[in-house]
């Protein structure tokens, strides 16, 4: 339902606002919050984090973000009032803010997972690395340039294959030219997302190298789903919240191609490390992170509070309480 389509819609969506057992939202809608709060009413909020960098808290010098960000504070102290961070980044900056004292649920966003579940097996020639996306400074594209050019010195079988469009992919070609790499990098436009799965499967390894801006990074997940090996870096919130440092993915620290490039060397040479890595990786996606998942420990959780119970203790993965 769209909901400004017409005056009913947005009576409806009003309807469901008040009169439903539980609400969650992705929007800051603090009035129709305190509505459903002030009548004891379930309501849960989920985002992604409040303060990236760069500006971070800095965002309170805005007055009326100021003034939003305290009115949901005071709405945080509600009992009935839960959040749903999309990775532990996110539940970090909330709990700074605004508390939710065990009311904080880990979440984050979900990807389709196919019926059928690819298998990549062994995988011939080269080690073969992608990453897709726009190519923005905070995607920082430069540092995996940089970190494959310590793999590629070692061994000129490596190929790196690069997606996407945007303001800084000039100066990324151009970067390739510098570091003579033009036989090994290659450069693709956007494509629709199922032809960016299938590189995905035929590729070893997926990087992702944003900086701390790249809230959560879905494209992990897909990863994952088609058993690829990630490589990460952890500023990335689904990385920083779904792998475990050289059980289902390996993590670097942000900006550092050094780290990045001795990674991608290790993948190289340990073909059965990196494919348990990437099986590995598969199982968490399609298990502990699936949408099915996920939806079934939220009605579990939604359950227990609403019949005054202990909600389930999750180890790990969504709703695990943070």
């Amino acid at each position: 339902m769209r909901v400004n389509e017409s005056a009913a819609s947005l009576r409806e969506y009003h309807r469901w606002w008040m009169e439903a057992d539980v609400v969650l939202c992705g929007d800051r809608s603090l009035a129709l919050m305190e509505n459903r709060l002030g009548l004891g009413q379930l309501t849960f909020y989920m985002s992604e984090r409040w303060w990236k960098p760069p500006l971070g808290m800095a965002r309170l010098a805005s007055p009326r973000f100021a003034l939003m960000a305290l009115r949901f504070r005071r709405l945080a102290s509600c009992d009935y009032f839960h959040y749903l961070p999309i990775g532990h980044y996110a539940a970090t900056d909330m709990q700074r803010w605004a508390g939710f004292r065990e009311r904080s649920w880990l979440w984050g966003y979900f990807t389709a997972i196919p019926s059928s579940l690819p298998r990549s097996g062994l995988r011939e020639g080269g080690l073969k690395i992608i990453c897709a996306g726009r190519m923005l400074d905070w995607k920082r594209v430069d540092i995996l340039i940089r970190g494959f050019e310590m793999l590629w010195r070692k061994d000129k079988t490596a190929q790196l294959t690069l997606i996407g469009d945007g303001p800084k992919r000039r100066s990324l070609e151009m970067l390739v030219q510098r570091l003579g790499l033009t036989e090994a990098v290659y450069f693709q436009s956007s494509l629709p997302m199922k032809e960016i799965w299938r590189r995905m499967y035929s590729s070893h390894v997926y990087v992702l190298p944003s900086n701390g801006y790249e809230g959560w990074g879905a494209v992990v997940n897909e990863a994952m789903t088609q058993e690829c090996a990630v490589v990460s870096s952890m500023a990335a919130g689904s990385a920083r919240t779904m792998i475990r440092h050289g059980e289902n993915g390996l993590l670097f620290q942000p900006g550092d191609w050094r780290q990045l490039g001795e990674l991608l060397y290790f993948l190289n040479i340990n073909e059965p490390f990196r494919r348990r890595l990437a099986n590995a990786g598969q199982q968490t996606v399609t298990g502990e992170w699936s949408p099915n998942v996920a939806a079934g420990r939220f009605l579990e959780v939604c359950n227990a509070l609403l019949s005054r119970t202990f909600p389930p203790a999750y180890e790990r993965g969504p709703m695990t309480s943070v």
